[in-house]
């Protein structure tokens, strides 16, 4: 029942059909943008390199939105259909417009071999999430502070499934598919090497369809909100020298429902950028968890998240590594 999700972060993410893989994220870059071209590239499960681009596949362009000060965005929707398969993804682009390298990417990928666009099927594709730009280039290792703490907040997201236990009385068997937005909060303990965080602790989670739409279909909507209450507790990760980290163990927890499994994993890398205090100026990365409730209702979340900190949400200023990288 559960979707597919291979996150690329620079990263593939592979799991599904149940409790996630470990060693799933593969640091690398999948995209290439100049402030006003953009392309997508990544190798999908049968080892096919793919990619679209704002030349021949653009679907559809629309102004984007930012957490980042002094960028700007857009958001993509690209569509590619060829002989063997249909691709369709989605990319948010916030970028400085006076130094176009300094840009993030997030959004997500869906691969549907041997599918038309009439009659594409979400449990028949591969999904992918992407969050990549130069300042997450794992190649050049961050300056990290020896000591002190720094607090991280931003948006996070993705997509969910759940399919309802017997608690739901006659919506019992009823599975949704649905798109998740909410806020990431995070604390990183520099001289412990450490990062740990909550999706869902600040504010709720909410559901709302705002890019998967073109191909999840109206039949899996979640018109209840079932998102809503659960909160993505962040296990403790050790940060490593290049500035990744990744952890095998997120906790789920909701004031009503009784999870009595919660499997998962969540993982990223730190800016090369820093604020003025000195520390990384953001945060960003992947996390997913497959959960089974007392009822027999189980579910997936899988995403994205971006987590800027708290003297760059202030003044918006960066300071470059003194050697070569973003």
């Amino acid at each position: 029942m559960l979707l597919l999700m291979m996150l690329a972060l620079t990263a593939c993410y592979g799991g599904g059909g149940g409790p996630p893989a470990e060693d799933r994220i593969q640091f690398e870059r999948n995209t290439e943008f100049d402030g006003e071209s953009l392309r997508v590239f990544l190798t999908l499960e049968d080892g096919t390199l793919a990619s679209v681009n704002t030349t021949d596949h653009v679907y559809d362009v629309q102004p984007g939105e930012t957490p980042v000060p002094g960028h700007q965005a857009r958001a993509w929707t690209f569509l590619k259909i060829t002989d063997d398969a249909t691709s369709v993804a989605h990319a948010l682009v916030s970028w400085d417009p006076d130094d176009p390298a300094d840009y993030l990417v997030a959004g997500w990928w869906a691969q549907f071999p041997g599918q038309k666009p009439s009659e594409l099927s979400f449990r028949g594709s591969e999904q992918y999430s992407i969050m990549d730009g130069p300042n997450l280039d794992h190649r050049v290792e961050p300056q990290l502070p020896l000591e002190g703490t720094a607090t991280y907040a931003g948006p996070a997201g993705g997509l969910y499934t759940y399919e309802a236990g017997s608690d739901w009385g006659e919506n019992e068997g009823e599975y949704v598919a649905e798109e998740y937005q909410g806020t990431i909060t995070l604390t990183a303990d520099f001289a412990d090497g450490t990062l740990k965080g909550c999706i869902g602790c600040v504010g709720d989670l909410v559901t709302q369809r705002a890019h998967f739409g073109v191909f999840l279909g109206e039949e899996l909507r979640d018109v209840q909100g079932i998102a809503r209450d659960y909160e993505l507790h962040l296990a403790t990760a050790i940060i490593r020298e290049n500035g990744t980290f990744e952890r095998t163990r997120v906790i789920l927890k909701h004031p009503e429902r009784s999870v009595t499994l919660a499997e998962g994993d969540w993982g990223g890398t730190l800016s090369r950028r820093q604020d003025t205090d000195g520390n990384p100026r953001l945060v960003a990365g992947f996390s997913n968890v497959y959960f089974e409730e007392s009822d027999g209702s189980e579910g997936q979340f899988v995403g994205t998240f971006l987590g800027l900190s708290e003297r760059f949400r202030e003044n918006g200023i960066s300071r470059s590594p003194p050697r070569n990288g973003n």
